[in-house]
C-alpha cells in the first residue's frame, strides 16, 4: 500500500500523488525506512542537546566554586587526617560544625588532579567510541543491527558527550592549577609570618589555661585563638582552606614541638 511520506497517510493501490500536499507517495517499505532514520535523527539531536547543556553546566562549575565561599566566621568542616602514628593520636579531634553541615575542604591541586584523571577517562572512551562507529559503517568492523541508524546516532550522540565532557573537565583542570598556585604562594606566606608571630605560651596565656580543660577543650580553643589571628592579619580568607592549614602545618608547629620539650 501506498504512503505518503509528509501526512502519513495510507492511501489505496494505484493512487501516486498525495491528496492534502500534493507529494509523491512511496511504498511501504520506503516508507518504514524513512521513518526510522526520523526516529534515528530525532534521537541523536536529543542526545546532542543533552551533551550541549551538560557542557554549559561543567563550564559554569569553576566559576560557581568561586561564588559558594563561605563569608567570614562561617565555620566549615577541615580535613584532619589520621596516619595511625602516636604523635597524631595524641591531638584531639576537633569539633566540626556549621550551619548548613559543611564538606570537607579539597585543596585546588586535589581538584585540579581529578578533573584531569576524569578528562582522560572521558576523552579516551569518547575517541575509541568514535572510531569504532567510523569502523562500523566503513565495514571494517562487521556489526549487525536490525536498525543501524539509530544504533549508530544514539551511539554517535553518547561518545560526543564523553568527548565534550572530557574536554570541559581538562578546562577545569587547568582553571584549578591556576588556582593552585595562589593557594601555594599563600599558604607559604601565611606559614612563614606563623613562624615568625605565633609562640605556645603566648596562645596559652592569651586563652587563660587553667589547668583544668580537657585535651579536646584545650584544642579547640587554641585553634579558635589561631584562626582568628590569621583572621584579623589575612582577610578574606576561605574559611575551610585556612581551618586546613591550622590543622595540617600550624598547630603542630606552635604546640607539638613546645609539649615534646617539656
Amino acid at each position: 500500500m501506498p504512503w505518503c511520506p509528509k501526512c502519513k497517510t495510507e492511501y489505496r493501490e494505484g493512487f501516486r500523488v498525495c491528496a492534502d500536499c500534493g507529494g509523491e507517495l512511496v511504498d511501504e517499505e520506503q516508507f518504514r525506512e524513512m521513518e526510522e532514520k526520523q526516529l534515528s535523527a530525532g534521537a541523536a539531536q536529543a542526545c546532542l542537546a543533552e551533551a550541549l547543556a551538560y557542557a554549559a553546566e561543567l563550564e559554569t562549575q569553576p566559576e560557581n566554586l568561586e561564588e559558594d565561599t563561605e563569608p567570614e566566621g562561617h565555620e566549615a568542616e577541615c580535613d584532619s587526617e589520621q596516619d595511625g602514628n602516636l604523635e597524631q593520636q595524641k591531638k584531639p579531634e576537633k569539633s566540626r560544625q556549621s550551619g548548613s553541615g559543611g564538606s570537607l575542604y579539597q585543596d585546588s591541586l586535589e581538584r585540579a588532579n581529578e578533573n584531569r584523571s576524569s578528562a582522560w577517562v572521558l576523552l579516551a572512551m569518547g575517541g575509541m567510541g568514535i572510531l569504532v562507529i567510523v569502523f562500523g559503517i566503513l565495514g571494517i568492523i562487521p556489526l549487525r543491527f536490525s536498525n543501524p541508524y539509530l544504533f549508530y546516532g544514539v551511539m554517535a550522540a553518547v561518545f560526543l558527550l564523553f568527548l565534550v565532557a572530557g574536554a570541559v573537565s581538562m578546562k577545569n583542570a587547568r582553571f584549578f592549577d591556576k588556582k593552585a598556585e595562589s593557594e601555594n604562594s599563600l599558604r607559604s606566606t601565611m606559614l612563614a609570618w606563623c613562624r615568625e608571630n605565633l609562640r605556645a605560651q603566648t596562645l596559652n596565656e592569651e586563652i587563660d589555661m587553667d589547668g583544668s580543660e580537657s585535651e579536646e577543650a584545650l584544642y579547640f580553643r587554641r585553634f579558635e585563638c589561631i584562626k582568628a589571628k590569621l583572621n584579623y592579619q589575612f582577610v578574606n580568607l576561605d574559611q575551610g582552606f585556612l581551618e586546613k592549614f591550622i590543622d595540617d602545618c600550624v598547630y603542630d608547629m606552635v604546640f607539638e614541638q613546645k609539649e615534646e620539650s617539656l
